[in-house]
């Protein structure tokens, strides 16, 4: 993998969540970043627990191609999400999910010279009731 490749990936890796949440965001995500035609949508996604660790859902998105995200999805519950990727590249995950979910910043750490971290909570927005008009 080169450079510009590694730097445009973002891993995304979510917890405390439903399986139907964690499915709504990288629905969402994907919709935002969609995959090379040579690649699978559920490629992009794989599950992973242990007796000791609860679901985590782990998704890697190429932020260098950009779809069209449909309507905000309503998640059930919150959701946490861990981010690891460059400044750059982070910036445009975060920008989606800002768009999609209600979002709150958990912390911000630089493990390494190239990669950041980043903890968010993704919540479901509230949506406007439409208006009748009485007549």
């Amino acid at each position: 993998m080169t450079t510009l490749q590694h730097s445009a990936h973002v891993s995304v890796h979510l917890t405390d969540c439903a399986p139907e949440d964690a499915d709504l965001v990288f629905d969402a995500l994907r919709a935002a970043f969609p995959a090379p035609m040579d690649r699978k949508a559920e490629e992009h996604c794989v599950k992973s627990h242990t007796r000791a660790n609860p679901m985590v859902w782990i998704g890697t998105f190429d932020v260098r191609r950009h779809g069209e995200p449909g309507p905000p999805p309503a998640l059930h519950g919150a959701v946490t999400a861990d981010l690891f990727g460059s400044e750059r590249a982070m910036h445009d995950i975060r920008e989606s999910l800002g768009r999609a979910f209600g979002v709150t910043e958990e912390g911000h750490t630089v493990p390494g010279d190239q990669e950041v971290q980043l903890r968010l909570e993704l919540r479901g927005t509230t949506r406007p009731e439409p208006h009748t008009v009485a007549g």
